[in-house]
């Protein structure tokens, strides 16, 4: 199948309002993410996923045996506020430059240094457009949507840290938005370079670095998770936490107008993009190799988790099954359920989300 975009291991360095709330509702939210992962758009973006992959397994294992090293550049200076400031950085990531949101408290230091929050934002329907807001069309990082978030932890005396993702906003590397259930795994391999940059940041303590993905976020968060040992505690916010074929089932079937039946040939239709990417790859790969789910026996990250009992874009019983093979496993942990339907907290939920990352992660010092 010829693609009009070529060789993507190797590409050019370069690189809520109420429409808000419509825009991130649910409903739309599953649309989206169904016609991204879906079953009836031919694949023809991608081609010749072969030269940093054909070195660099994309399984957890090979995650586990590779090493990151990057460098972190200062960029510009962003608009802050009175208890943070906000600064634009870049980094190297598989030789593409992303972008990070940089939050610092304007509290006097630590004596070991600010502790460090990693912020995994979700998945984003038009990625060229993450961080930019809908009122205005400006760059205005980490946008509508994820406003006072990685703010929110900033203000209690973090560094708050929000990477764009290869692909997202001004980052190089659209296409690997468009490897369906494997682009998390491309996006963990960007916070895993960002992690080996820090370094570079000052007034940081880099025994304390932690982190928090929401919904893809989660996805993107336990791989990065299992690669590293650096991540004293995480947080997950109503995480995707399955197998990819339980993503395939769940999002093909909404997708799926006539879905109410679900036999091997509609689960090979729901899956077939996913297929045509793994043909690209130019190397054999195992969809179960690289499902973070089948590893949670190696993890060594204590997890704190959130979920709203009836929000729908993410299952809330992925985060059940999640803390069951945590508790199986025995590792630390701590599953909190909330009443309510949003996906990403709001009001009280969102109040109470913060202060139990926060206690959680006080624990682990």
């Amino acid at each position: 199948m010829q693609s009009s975009i070529k060789n993507i291991s190797s590409p050019k360095k370069a690189f809520i309002p109420v429409n808000v709330i419509i825009q991130f509702s649910p409903l739309f939210f599953l649309c989206w993410i169904a016609f991204f992962f879906g079953c009836q758009t031919e694949i023809k973006e991608v081609d010749n996923l072969n030269s940093v992959q054909s070195e660099v397994p994309l399984s957890i294992t090979g995650l586990q045996q590779r090493t990151f090293q990057s460098k972190l550049t200062f960029e510009k200076s962003l608009v802050g506020a009175n208890k943070y400031k906000a600064d634009l950085w870049s980094y190297d990531s598989d030789s593409l430059k992303i972008y990070a949101l940089v939050n610092t408290p304007t509290i006097p230091k630590p004596t070991k240094g600010f502790p460090i929050l990693i912020f995994g934002h979700g998945f984003h329907p038009e990625p060229k457009k993450y961080g930019v807001s809908t009122q205005t069309g400006e760059d205005w990082r980490p946008g509508d949507y994820y406003r006072g978030i990685p703010e929110a932890y900033a203000e209690k005396g973090y560094v708050a840290i929000t990477p764009d993702y290869r692909g997202h906003n001004i980052s190089d590397g659209y296409e690997y938005t468009k490897t369906s259930y494997l682009a998390s795994t491309y996006y963990a391999i960007d916070v895993l370079h960002l992690i080996a940059a820090l370094s570079d940041l000052k007034d940081i303590n880099l025994e304390e670095i932690y982190y928090i993905g929401h919904s893809m976020g989660g996805d993107v968060g336990l791989k990065m998770l299992l690669a590293t040992n650096k991540i004293k505690a995480a947080s997950l916010w109503a995480p995707v936490a399955a197998t990819t074929y339980e993503q395939a089932l769940y999002y093909g079937k909404f997708y799926d107008k006539n879905g109410e039946q679900t036999d091997t040939k509609k689960m090979t239709a729901y899956l077939s993009k996913m297929d045509a990417v793994i043909k690209n790859l130019g190397f054999e790969y195992n969809i179960d190799s690289g499902d973070p789910i089948h590893f949670i026996k190696d993890l060594k990250t204590p997890l704190i988790i959130h979920h709203a009992r009836e929000e729908t874009s993410v299952p809330y019983m992925w985060s059940e099954s999640l803390a069951a093979k945590l508790y199986k496993y025995q590792k630390p942990f701590e599953f909190y359920a909330y009443d309510g339907k949003n996906h990403l907290f709001q009001g009280e939920n969102r109040k109470k989300a913060v202060e139990r990352d926060i206690a959680f992660f006080n624990k682990q010092k």
